[in-house]
């Protein structure tokens, strides 16, 4: 029987990767940053982290005390997350784990993230993920995401063009994650920002 996706894996653009996506430099990581207001000392999780852009920054946030991992189905991503945090000289931990099964403790972050990933998860994994997210979540801990999802009404036309094909997108481009994230136990969904292709989400646990 053939195993259902978890997902699009990246895997195939991880030599070129950092030139096509914002870096951890770029205004759109340091905004993402900002948005989530991470404090010292606490723990973060990095689901779907690509080659660690958010991960690097997020360390430089927490600090010394704090604690941040990494997630990514893709291991030749997770291989070049590894390389840059030893290039800055940052202890991060990254691994290869799929967000539907997350290799963690209940209750163990004070801060999951999540950045440009949701739209590559069929709606099922979706589900399951989120219910992971909670699960690892502390009490009343936070879950930042940032992803496409209704567009905006001066990009409708194009967002619909390029995604609407995709199944796992056009859910999100149809407004539905929202509701789906309440429905997996989440106390506060607030959209922190709108921008004209993204919507960046500050989400809270009970």
């Amino acid at each position: 029987m053939k195993e259902k996706s978890k997902g699009i894996s990246l895997n195939y653009l991880s030599d070129y990767y950092d030139t096509i996506t914002p870096a951890e430099g770029s205004r759109f990581r340091r905004k993402q940053i900002s948005l989530i207001n991470l404090r010292e000392g606490e723990k973060v999780l990095d689901v779907g982290c690509g080659t660690g852009a958010l991960s690097i920054l997020a360390k430089l946030s927490v600090g010394d005390t704090g604690e941040v991992e990494g997630v990514d189905i893709a291991p030749k991503m997770i291989a070049k997350a590894q390389k840059k945090a030893r290039g800055s000289d940052l202890r991060i931990s990254f691994r290869a784990a799929s967000i539907d099964e997350l290799p963690y403790p209940d209750g163990y972050f004070d801060v999951v993230v999540s950045s440009m990933m949701f739209h590559h998860l069929p709606v099922d994994i979706k589900k399951k993920g989120l219910k992971e997210i909670y699960r690892v979540l502390k009490k009343e801990g936070r879950f930042f995401l940032s992803d496409f999802c209704s567009p905006h009404y001066l990009t409708i036309p194009l967002m619909y063009l390029m995604f609407i094909w995709i199944s796992s997108t056009r859910y999100q481009l149809f407004g539905k994650l929202p509701t789906l994230i309440k429905k997996s136990g989440f106390r506060t969904v607030r959209l922190a920002k709108k921008g004209f292709f993204l919507e960046y989400y500050l989400i809270t646990k009970d």
